[in-house]
Formats: structure tokens, sequence, C-alpha cells
């Protein structure tokens, strides 16, 4: 069974957004999927609605679903926000298939190679030195791998932040052991294919401060790493795009044009 051309987001599993609204930088990276995916529907799966100039923009271009954030998973809690969304991406690509972006996943290329597949990660650092990602994640329908990933749910043991033990458990080394225990079951590319440049503080420099070139000919996605990245994005308008000569600008310019410059600016 191949994947089929639909994209799934999930955003605002907090009131509060964890800080980050709905910006410039989530348009901008929405945008990038609809041009060089074309997917046949895009949903974006929200507990609480963003209020923002840009979501206004964006909100015509996706299928908006409201749902409720889990709270608990096989009588685990989730008490992160973060760990509700990895929840809900895994039930939505099991009950549906297609292609789960999070909101700040830059696309340069079409995916149409990869739909042949079953299901489709990729490393996180060379080799997965740092695990196998899931802010990136193509399957079919009822995907084995996904669901025995979403099995093990059972022992879940996240906590509140990433300051504690195994925040990053089941998002991230789980399926990087699965993978080892599965091989037929899943495609795992190298950390080039989405995670290319890393969220280190000299890739966040080449990304957002630096115009020297950055070789994607191996990327069909770029995560920008927004929880470490957040400084450069948060005050981004389509002004300080246009005159910025950094690789991120670079990028995002073409999806900025016809907007006003100032667009997104509060006001006093």
């Amino acid at each position: 069974m191949t994947i089929p051309k639909i994209i799934h987001y999930c955003f605002g599993m907090a009131p509060d957004f964890g800080g980050k609204e709905w910006s410039l930088v989530h348009h901008v990276c929405l945008a990038s999927a609809l041009d060089k995916i074309k997917p046949e529907k895009v949903y974006l799966y929200y507990a609480h609605e963003p209020q923002t100039p840009w979501w206004e923009l964006s909100r015509e271009l996706v299928t908006p679903v409201k749902i409720a954030a889990p709270a608990a998973i096989y009588g685990r809690p989730l008490l992160s926000p973060a760990h509700q969304a990895d929840v809900v991406r895994l039930t939505k690509l099991i009950d549906h298939g297609g292609i789960y972006l999070d909101a700040d996943v830059f696309v340069h290329k079409s995916f149409d190679d990869l739909l042949e597949n079953n299901t489709v990660l990729a490393e996180e650092g060379p080799d997965g030195c740092f695990g196998v990602g899931n802010a990136v994640m193509l399957a079919a329908p009822r995907s084995l791998f996904l669901t025995r990933w979403l099995d093990q749910y059972k022992w879940f043991r996240g906590g509140r932040n990433n300051k504690e033990p195994f925040w990053n458990e089941h998002s991230v080394q789980l399926p990087h052991f699965l993978r080892k225990l599965y091989p037929l079951d899943v495609t795992v590319l190298n950390h080039l294919a989405f995670f290319w440049p890393l969220w280190v503080e000299q890739h966040l420099d080449g990304l957002f401060r630096s115009n020297v070139h950055i070789d994607l000919t191996h990327t069909y996605a770029t995560h920008l790493w927004e929880s470490a990245a957040w400084g450069f994005l948060k005050d981004l308008t389509p002004e300080t795009v246009r005159v910025q000569d950094t690789n991120f600008a670079r990028w995002a310019r073409p999806y900025l044009e016809g907007i006003d410059s100032s667009y997104g600016l509060r006001r006093a």
C-alpha cells in the first residue's frame, strides 16, 4: 500500500502555544509544503486555535480540525503538550496514512519518490547518533511499524519538560530501537533527508545568520528546531526577511510575495 499525499499538522495543544504562536515561520513552512509536495489534502489538528494574523492567512490553506488534546494513553498521563502532539501524530497517520510535518518544517523538494514505501523516517544526527526523529514521518494507513510504536506507550514515562529524564524516549529513542527490531517494516533515511542542518549552535547560525550555501542535494526538508531557534524566528516580518541575506531568508522570500512588509506586526 502506498503513502497517500495527505499532510497532517498538529498545533495548539496548550492555550499558550508553548509561547510560540502561529507566526511567519509557520506560514512559510506550510506554503513550502503545499508548493513542493502538492498534497491532495492538508489537515491541521488543534485543541486551541491560533488567533494571529499569520493564522488568518494560513487557515484558508488547510482543513482545520478541532480535537481534544489527549490527557493520557493506556492509562499513562501525557503531562506535556509536546507528548500529546506525539500521540496525535501517530494516531492520525495510523488511521489515515499520509505525511506528518511539524509546523516548523520547511520543505525543499517533492516527496513523491518516497511514497512507494510503507513507512519512512529519518535519523537525527549522523548514523542516528541522536535517534530517529518524529518531526517528519510518512506512512501508509495502518502502518505496522507505527502501530507497534504506539503500542509501546503502555510504558510511557515522559515528564513535563525537556529537562526531565525520558523526555524524548518515546519520540526519538524508541523508534531508533524499533527500527533495529523490525528493519523490514520501516525505511529510515539518513539525517540529511529531514534533519539537516541540526539544532547545534553552529548549524543554527548557518541557517539564520549566514549566507554560506547549505548543500541540500540530499535534503527533502529541514526541521528548523523552533524550540532552540525561537530567538531568531519570533520577531520576523516580511520586511526583515526581505532585507536579510541568510539561508532561511532566501528560502522564505518566495513565499512572502505580495504580503505587506509590516504584516503581522503587533499594534499597541
